[in-house]
């Protein structure tokens, strides 16, 4: 078998190979024979079906089937023989049968060959922070407020109240899809519904019947309703304040922790401090991953891109899957999540040059640190650790999140840093953002 391999872009390539004696008549005839024992057809029985018969009803398949096989075994063997790794499918461009031989070629696209990664003149933030008393001391407030009640009023509604209420909005007369609802809590000044709808309701007590009216915003969410004047007939059920449990031992119960406030106070400690410990390093790997990406230009080969901004996608689908969203019609064009494709394809490239240069492996012992922190939140940990350790599939996840976490760590030994110290609450939203 000859080959030959010309380039005809940065990183395309047309490769020609030419199978000599490829005897490709005396396969299709092989085929055919091979097959005749099983042709049916009218007025013959299996298996006496005339040869030429056969071959008119079944060459042109039969050719097709050796073509491609041979196709196929011999392109693969190409590749080895040329160690040429396709970034993309190939694609055949011309076949021809030449006397014994068969000739053909195909286009094909390669990755580029990452030469260094380029660290000059980075200089890197790492961000720092920790769990504070005041942050603790948040925490548990929001705990508090997860866990109130309502408390039933006689007074009229202020902003921070619970207001029940029933309704039924009409414009010109007539009840609009969206515009009633019954036994809503709103809770006056959180924005719910809109301004003019909260602020009518201030002052109005329980058993009171009040017509609100209001016009839609030029840009309201509901097309139907933008810039139209709307009358709503509502009835006030309750008015209550929220009632925040005590932080004591009861409170303490119901977050589960019997041995009292001081010990919900190490476990919420504990926790947050954990959660911080997880965002910093998102955070951190973020900003070195950037860097990287930033600071090395990369030829990027289009069928990865495509393959990640396709992948993107999916992943988009699958979230709002998540949040209960019914994705069936709504648009969705790759092309929107190319340019996070070609980062994400690109750091590809750039991390396995690091961990190839580097001999970057897996360490073991943080392999298992991670799969005991996973565990951790389940009833029975040992149980969850034999899983992943079992588990061929999962564990590769956990290797590679560990190779990547020592990725950024060589990356961070190796540019200038500078530390920001910065508050849990920021950290954490920064990374959910």
């Amino acid at each position: 078998m000859q080959v030959t391999v010309e380039n005809v872009s940065e990183l395309g390539r047309r490769m020609t190979v030419t199978v000599e004696d490829a005897n490709i008549e005396q396969a299709v005839q092989e085929r055919l024979k091979s097959i005749r024992p099983n042709v049916k057809m009218a007025g013959f029985r299996p298996g006496k079906v005339p040869m030429n018969m056969v071959v008119k009803t079944h060459g042109p398949s039969a050719r097709r089937e050796v073509i491609d096989s041979l196709v196929q075994e011999s392109m693969r063997e190409a590749f080895t023989q040329e160690g040429v790794n396709p970034a993309s499918p190939p694609h055949i461009d011309s076949m021809d049968e030449k006397g014994s031989n068969f000739v053909y070629t195909l286009n094909y696209e390669v990755f580029p060959e990452v030469e260094n990664v380029k660290l000059d003149d980075i200089t890197l933030e790492k961000t720092v922070a920790e769990v504070t008393d005041e942050d603790v001391d948040r925490m548990l407030e929001t705990l508090r407020e997860q866990r109130m009640s309502w408390e039933p009023l006689k007074r009229g509604a202020k902003e921070g109240d619970g207001v029940t209420i029933d309704f039924v909005g009409t414009i010109d007369g007539e009840e609009f899809q969206g515009g009633k609802g019954q036994d809503v809590l709103l809770e006056l000044g959180e924005g719910r519904m809109l301004p003019e709808f909260e602020e009518q309701l201030i002052g109005k007590k329980a058993d009171q019947e009040v017509e609100i009216t209001l016009t839609f915003p030029e840009d309201y969410r509901a097309e139907h309703l933008q810039g139209k004047e709307a009358k709503f007939a509502v009835t006030v059920k309750q008015v209550a304040k929220k009632k925040l449990p005590k932080l004591d031992k009861e409170f303490a119960a119901l977050c589960g922790v019997e041995e009292g406030i001081a010990a919900l106070k190490k476990e919420v400690r504990a926790n947050m401090e954990r959660e911080l410990s997880s965002a910093l390093k998102t955070l951190n790997k973020r900003k070195a991953m950037d860097s990287i990406a930033e600071n090395n230009e990369v030829a990027l080969p289009s069928a990865p891109v495509q393959r990640e901004a396709e992948y993107l996608v999916e992943q988009a689908k699958n979230n709002l899957r998540n949040q209960g969203v019914n994705v069936e019609g709504l648009p969705f064009n790759p092309d929107n999540f190319k340019d996070n494709a070609e980062k994400r394809v690109k750091l590809s490239l750039l991390i396995g040059k690091i961990i190839s240069d580097n001999e970057i492996r897996p360490d073991e012992d943080r392999v298992k640190e991670a799969i005991d922190a996973i565990a951790a939140s389940y009833e029975d940990p040992e149980e969850v650790v034999t899983f992943y350790m079992n588990n061929q599939e999962r564990l590769s996840e956990i290797q590679m999140t560990v190779v990547e976490d020592m990725v950024v760590e060589w990356i961070y030994d190796h540019v200038k840093v500078e530390e920001s110290t910065s508050t849990f609450s920021d950290v954490v939203n920064a990374v959910s953002n």
